[in-house]
């Protein structure tokens, strides 16, 4: 499930970005209603205020209007529509076709200004000239009529016609009204063609063609417009398409997810139910606990058939499923034909006879079974174990989650068994540990009971000796004296059978891989204890720290040791560790007492108060301990098999709490001069030979389990 992680951010990602383009795309498409709105009506509204101004214009002209209000709000309006398409507008063409109307809007301005003038004079002298001239008219005067005509007409033949009509009139006299009517006439003959001038000027601006430029402008930035909404909504529905595939995908990982989380469920109760009856299983019930395990696998991985080997834990045992399996040894000669074949895949093999046809002795061997189809596991920790089945369908298995959880089956199988064998082999040392015991006292017994009656048989000897002398070789005397001396040396050989019975005989030395020895005398103490946190043993820079020694010794050595550490310790752990030291000079020769060269050295750190001075001087010390219930005999035993193996024993506080006990034996490769089998000089305190034999073999058999056996 992999994929997972990867779909749920792509799915997230993918809902933001559709939330933040959904979100783009309606705000461009009200942007785009709202110019399109704006444009337009502001488009519309400068038409018709082009429009109205030429109105109003025209209507000023004929004296319709009585202000220029209507002009002025022509004028303002339209310069406001352009001013908000200038502002609307995004391309240079359109901003260009703005900036051209906007001159002409000021074009305009300027001439509505000098209409506006021209036609306040115009309004004013024909307001005069038509109060003033109706009578005139009406009798027929030529001025009257050229001057009407000319309001209607102003081209230049019909200004030249009232022009004459006005030179023809006589002049008045100033001040009459004959003066002032003609006054108003030579400036009514002069601003009417001037004012239709203006007009004529802004009819020639012709806005109209431009407006519909800005109506092709308006709709061209339209249609950019909703071309740039149309990209985003095909973007959108992209994305909405993608974002939809992503949420199918992701329901069908999780309904995968699932699925692999209910098998992972159905394993784990799988092995919970198959490692439950395993734990502390009494070997006498293993067979049946195994028995019961096979079932409940086989029913769980719908096997035909099914059958288990552990090779090098409980003594090649085979355990098959159904138990009225005609082919007793078929997963042993499956398991010999896959390794003919080569057909072991890492450590499976997943075949069918109908299908596979790459290895032919293992496909003969299943069809001499009468398998259709095979699947083997094997594992190799915490022991090595193989099994088989035939499965009905090579799907199932072929699945990874099923092959996980037959593997987790199979290894809780391994650690049962495991348990099992370590079970069988605590029991094995218990009752060798309790036989030693029983050796330690009658090997105890056995040299008191020596000692005195080797004084007596050297009294008798010595008097039967005396006797010899004082009589003559023949006589009856000298008869029985040989007879008591000759008896006296059958009852020292009985006396050295009965020490030879109380005492063991010294193991053979052969190369031993010391890292080996503590890993065994580790898992022997956790499995003594029932705890593997109370012995930490570091992990090391080599592989092997080979030493010439007697491992049975060497792990008695540490178990000694390693026992008075943790009841030291009082729960905390003990820290064992092993590493390789040269040992050059003399100061570093004076610490442990060792000749130059190579050693193997083992700590062993407990976190307790540490050793004070006075009882660290006689640890080593036959019978001398501070238990109550101690006999003194544990480290001084410990210190005869070192030094019996070239070594020695430093002990020694540590700074932050706590005692450290350096075990140095010499390494097998660079051994000292000394010969591998010599004592080394003794450090501790000086014994007879045969009571510190006595001692070494009495208490070697001793358990360290036992409260009271070490000291």
């Amino acid at each position: 499930m992999r994929w997972l992680p990867c779909l749920r951010i792509g799915t997230i990602l993918l809902f933001l970005l559709c939330t933040a383009l959904a979100s783009l795309t309606l705000r461009a498409m009200n942007d785009s209603r709202r110019w399109m709105t704006a444009s337009s009506d502001a488009m519309i509204g400068y038409a018709l205020a082009e429009r109205a101004l030429q109105v109003d214009l025209l209507s000023l002209r004929a004296g319709l209007l009585r202000n220029y209000d209507p002009v002025n709000r022509d004028l303002a309006v339209a310069r406001k529509n352009l001013a908000v398409l200038r502002s609307s507008f995004q391309r240079a063409s359109s901003q260009r076709l703005v900036a051209t109307l906007m001159r002409i809007g000021d074009r305009q301005e300027a001439l509505v200004e000098q209409f506006k003038s021209s036609n306040a004079l115009l309004q004013n002298s024909l307001t005069r000239f038509a109060v003033a001239g109706t009578s005139d008219a009406a009798a027929g005067d030529p001025l009257s009529a050229r001057i009407l005509r000319l309001t209607l007409d102003t081209s230049p033949q019909t200004v030249i016609e009232a022009e004459k009509a006005l030179r023809r009139i006589p002049a008045a006299r100033d001040g009459t009204p004959e003066s002032q009517l003609l006054s108003h006439a030579r400036l009514l003959v002069a601003v009417l063609p001037r004012i239709d001038g203006l007009l004529q000027s802004l009819r020639s601006l012709r806005t109209e063609s431009r407006i519909v430029a800005l109506q092709r402008a308006v709709q061209t930035d339209a249609e950019e417009r909703m071309a740039r909404v149309r990209t985003l909504q095909v973007t959108f529905g992209v994305l909405l398409l993608m974002f939809v595939t992503n949420i199918l995908a992701l329901l069908l990982v999780q309904h995968v997810a699932g699925r692999d989380l209910r098998a992972q469920a159905a394993n784990e109760r799988l092995n919970a139910a198959i490692a439950t009856p395993l734990i502390d299983t009494e070997p006498a019930n293993f067979i049946a606990r195994i028995h019961e395990a096979m079932h409940r696998l086989a029913l769980h991985i719908d096997a035909t058939r099914l059958q288990l080997i552990i090779p090098d834990c409980t003594g090649n045992r085979l355990f098959s499923w159904p138990d009225t399996d005609p082919e007793s040894d078929w997963l042993q000669r499956l398991v010999e034909a896959a390794g003919a074949d080569s057909a072991w895949v890492g450590d499976r093999v997943i075949a069918s006879r109908a299908d596979d046809r790459r290895y032919p002795l293992l496909r003969r061997t299943m069809t001499a079974i009468g398998m259709d189809n095979l699947a083997m596991l094997r594992i190799s920790e915490p022991c090595a174990l193989v099994i088989g089945f035939e499965p009905k369908s090579l799907g199932f298995v072929e699945r990874r989650d099923n092959l996980a959880g037959i593997t987790s089956a199979i290894i809780a199988i391994a650690h049962g068994a495991r348990r099992e064998a370590m079970q069988v082999e605590r029991e094995r040392l218990e009752r060798s540990l309790a036989r030693a015991g029983r050796m330690e006292t009658i090997g105890a017994m056995a040299s008191g009971v020596a000692h005195n009656f080797n004084n007596i048989i050297c009294a008798i000897r010595g008097f039967a000796e005396l006797g010899q002398e004082r009589t003559r070789a023949g006589s009856p005397g000298r008869t029985c004296f040989n007879e008591i001396c000759a008896a006296a040396d059958r009852a020292s050989d009985l006396i050295d059978d009965i020490l030879h019975f109380g005492k063991q005989d010294r193991a053979t030395k052969q190369p031993v891989d010391l890292l080996g020895v503590l890993k065994q005398t580790v898992r022997l103490l956790a499995g003594a204890t029932r705890s593997k946190r109370c012995f930490e043993l570091q992990p090391s820079t080599h592989s092997r720290f080979p030493v010439l020694g007697a491992g049975s010794d060497l792990q008695q050595v540490f178990l000694n040791i390693c026992n008075n550490a943790r009841e030291a310790s009082r729960g905390s752990p003990v820290t064992i560790s092993i590493e390789s030291a040269v040992l050059r000079n003399e100061s570093q020769n004076a610490i442990s007492g060792l000749s130059p060269g190579r050693y193997v050295v083992v700590r062993v750190r407990d976190a307790g108060p540490g050793i004070a001075e006075s009882v660290r001087e006689r640890l080593f010390e036959p019978f001398f301990t501070t238990k109550a219930a101690g006999t003194g005999l544990g480290l001084s035993t410990a210190w005869e098999i070192v030094q019996d193996h070239g070594g020695t024993i430093a002990v020694e506080n540590m700074p932050d709490g706590g005692a450290c006990f350096s075990v140095w034996l010499p390494e097998l490769d660079a051994r000292p001069e000394t010969e591998a089998a010599a004592v080394a000089p003794s450090v501790g305190p000086s014994a007879p030979a045969a009571a510190r034999q006595q001692r070494r073999r009495s208490c070697w058999l001793r358990s360290a389990f036992n409260p009271t056996g070490s000291g």
